[in-house]
C-alpha cells in the first residue's frame, strides 16, 4: 500500500506541473488565446489551474492504466479510477496552492 501512495504523490506532482504549465505557462498561451475566441467556456478552462488538473488526472489515469495507479479497491474498477482520479486532483492542489506561493 505504501507503494501505491507514494505512486499517488508522483503522480500529482507530475498532474500539478500538467496543469500550471498548460494554464500560465508562454509556450501555450497561443493555445489560450485561440480556445477564449473560440468558446469563453473552453478559454476559462485552459486558464483554470484547478480544471486543468481534473483533466490532466483523468487523462493519467487512463493512459498509465497498465501500471495501474489504482490505490482504492472496492471491486469495480470505475468507482476505483475515479477516487483515485480526484485524491490526486486533490494533493494536486495542495502541491500547486504551494509552488503558486513559493
Amino acid at each position: 500500500m505504501a507503494d501505491k501512495i507514494f505512486n499517488l504523490i508522483i503522480i500529482s506532482m507530475c498532474v500539478s506541473t500538467i496543469s500550471i504549465t498548460l494554464t500560465k505557462g508562454r509556450p501555450f498561451s497561443f493555445l489560450r488565446n485561440w480556445a477564449f475566441k473560440r468558446s469563453e467556456w473552453l478559454g476559462s478552462l485552459l486558464s483554470c489551474t484547478y480544471c486543468m488538473s481534473h483533466w490532466a488526472a483523468i487523462v493519467i489515469v487512463i493512459l498509465v492504466y497498465i501500471y495501474n495507479p489504482i490505490v482504492f479497491i472496492t471491486n469495480i474498477l470505475f468507482i476505483d479510477a475515479i477516487i483515485t482520479i480526484f485524491a490526486i486532483v486533490s494533493i494536486s492542489t495542495i502541491i500547486t496552492g504551494i509552488i503558486k506561493r513559493l
